[in-house]
């Protein structure tokens, strides 16, 4: 039997209704905390974070949360006043209304393991809606890792009761760690020094693994050699030193941040002029290949060391000379990274 063709409009009618039929969310909330920020960040400067409460279809609506937010006072401290620290924001609540703000010792605070921040913020009822009720700031003290967490929330709707809600992971931030050194190069500055060579004008870069951390540190002034890395974020590190025309150099354990590292003084060892980290004949080769050249640029004077010189002018003074191929010759075999240590490395 034939189906009417009214019956038929009438059923895909609806089975498109349902396909297009909104979906309502299930209900749910959650408090979450904001990465600090800065991060790193230096002692003695401030970090700030902000508290987030989302809420997705509660009925009759959050109007008031109590919060406590623990903080390592080893690392961090809260500014003296509980007026500086809990900035109210509107994103929430709207005008927001903070009935406590707090600044509690560990004995008072949930677990009783860390001092802690004690907010209270209320206001018109939220059903679906997401924002911060309020930004923290503190001070940072001391170098180190420093954690924020929540150590207990409540949430309340319209009506007094509690909603029930997720609470973040604890957020963190590491602070003011610093890894600093010299690198010199062997040969330089050369005496007389006609090119106006450098005393040190190296790269040195900050590994993790195979990796350089952040931007190379080309260092200067370049009369000192010396070199700081700012605000190394917690982990373990080498630290690398290269020039053209020299063997690189190398830490040979890790170092671990936090706290600040001063890792010394290394040499770079000269001859090593087409970058095999190892000096013999090829090099030897090379250098008396352009011998006898005068007037080699000499660029690493320049104030901020990031143009390299001419390989085989290994001393900078603007010539290829007995110079230069004494100093190759001195480190014959050698080959690299060498382990890092003050001068002396490069003697026979």
């Amino acid at each position: 039997m034939n189906t009417p063709r009214w019956m038929v409009m009438i059923v895909l009618a609806l089975a498109l209704a349902i396909l297009v039929m909104p979906v309502s969310a299930a209900p749910s909330a959650s408090i979450t905390i904001t990465p600090p920020l800065p991060n790193p960040v230096p002692i003695g400067s401030e970090v700030s974070l902000a508290l987030v409460i989302t809420v997705t279809e509660i009925t009759p609506g959050v109007s008031g949360a109590d919060i406590y937010l623990g903080y390592d006072d080893k690392f961090v401290a809260p500014p003296t006043s509980p007026n500086s620290v809990v900035e109210a924001l509107p994103d929430f609540f709207g005008v927001s209304d903070i009935g406590i703000k707090e600044i509690l010792p560990a004995a008072q605070c949930p677990g009783g393991t860390s001092p802690c921040v004690h907010l209270v913020a209320a206001g018109p009822a939220q059903v679906t809606h997401s924002g911060a009720v309020a930004r923290f700031h503190f001070q940072i003290i001391k170098e180190g890792e420093a954690c924020f967490k929540l150590l207990a929330s409540t949430l309340a709707n319209k009506d007094g009761f509690p909603v029930s809600h997720t609470s973040p992971d604890p957020k963190c931030i590491n602070s003011g760690s610093d890894v600093s050194g010299t690198v010199l190069r062997q040969g330089t500055p050369a005496n007389p020094n006609p090119g106006g060579g450098t005393l040190a004008c190296s790269e040195v870069k900050l590994l993790s693994g195979s990796m350089t951390v952040g931007p190379v540190s080309t260092y200067f002034p370049p009369e000192s050699g010396t070199f700081t890395f700012k605000n190394v974020p917690g982990g373990t590190y080498k630290v690398h030193a290269e020039y053209p025309g020299y063997l690189a150099s190398e830490t040979r354990t890790l170092i671990t941040i936090p706290p600040s590292q001063e890792v010394g003084t290394t040499e770079l060892c000269g001859g090593d002029v087409n970058f095999d980290y190892k000096i013999n004949i090829l090099d030897i080769g090379t250098i008396i290949g352009k011998f006898g050249k005068t007037g080699v640029e000499v660029r690493s004077d320049a104030p901020d060391c990031t143009d390299p010189d001419e390989p085989v002018d290994i001393n900078d003074d603007g010539n290829v000379n007995i110079g230069d191929v004494a100093i190759a010759a001195g480190n014959w075999g050698r080959t690299g990274s060498t382990p890092w240590q003050p001068t002396g490395i490069c003697d026979p």
